[in-house]
C-alpha cells in the first residue's frame, strides 16, 4: 500500500490492512455502492477518482463530493453495525479499491492500536470539514463559495493550474449550494477574468492566484 494513504499508520500496519482486504474495481461510472446499502466495510481508494452523490428530498440527484486516491471511504460503517450508506458512489475513471470488512477491521486493531487513532483522526476530519462547509453556506454568497469548491477539487486531485476538473456544471452547483443558473453566472464572470475555462462536462483553473483571490 502507498504510505501516503495513512501516512499516521506504520508499515506494518498498512500491509496487515493489503492482506485482508479484497480488491475491486470499476469502469468510469459504476457505481461502488448506493445510498441505502448495508454499510459493513471500509474502501481504501488505491487508484482514480470516485464522486459522492446523494438524493434530494425532491428525489433530484446532487454531488457533494469528490475524492481521489489516495484516500478512503465508507469509514462511517466502522463505528455502528446497522449503519448504511447515506449516499452513492460513483467511478469517475478506472478505480482500484481494496474493501476491507469491518469485522475484519476491528481484529486488526487488536494487534495494530495505531489504526484507532486512524480512525478517530479521520472522522475528526471529516467533522472539521462539514463544519466549513456549514460554516460557508450560512455565511459567504455564491461567488466565494463557488470559487472555493473549485480549489477544493483542485486540492482534492492534486491538479495543476491547466488540469480540467472532470467536473460538470450542475456538480458544482450542488456542492456550492448554489443554483444551476447562479453557478453558471459565476464561473462566466470568473472565464471573463481569466481565473477558469469552461468545458463539456469539465473546468480548467487557469489562474489559481485570481480564483483564490475570489475565494477569500
Amino acid at each position: 500500500m502507498n504510505a501516503e494513504v495513512f501516512p499516521t499508520l506504520c508499515a506494518p500496519t498498512q500491509d496487515a490492512l493489503v492482506r485482508i482486504g479484497r480488491p475491486r474495481e470499476f469502469r468510469p461510472g459504476e457505481v461502488v455502492f448506493h445510498q441505502g446499502d448495508p454499510c459493513d466495510s471500509l474502501f481504501l481508494l488505491r487508484r482514480g477518482r470516485v464522486a459522492v452523490h446523494v438524493l434530494t428530498p425532491d428525489g433530484d440527484d446532487a454531488t457533494v463530493g469528490l475524492i481521489a486516491a489516495p484516500d478512503a471511504f465508507g469509514e462511517v460503517g466502522l463505528i455502528r453495525a446497522d449503519h448504511h450508506h447515506t449516499a452513492t458512489v460513483v467511478a469517475l475513471d478506472d478505480v482500484h479499491v481494496l474493501a476491507v470488512l469491518a469485522s475484519r477491521f476491528h481484529d486488526l486493531r487488536a494487534d495494530h492500536p495505531d489504526l484507532t487513532e486512524w480512525l478517530l483522526v479521520t472522522l475528526t476530519g471529516r467533522l472539521e470539514r462539514t463544519s466549513a462547509l456549514l460554516a460557508d453556506a450560512l455565511f459567504l454568497d455564491a461567488e466565494h463559495r463557488v470559487a472555493r469548491r473549485l480549489l477544493d477539487c483542485q486540492c482534492s486531485f492534486g491538479l495543476n493550474s491547466d488540469e480540467s476538473l472532470p467536473l460538470a456544471q450542475d456538480d458544482l452547483a450542488a456542492m456550492a449550494g448554489v443554483s444551476r443558473p447562479t453557478a453558471n453566472r459565476v464561473l462566466r464572470h470568473l472565464e471573463d477574468q481569466g481565473s477558469v475555462r469552461l468545458g463539456r462536462r469539465h473546468i480548467t483553473i487557469a489562474d489559481r492566484e485570481s480564483l483564490a483571490r475570489a475565494a477569500r
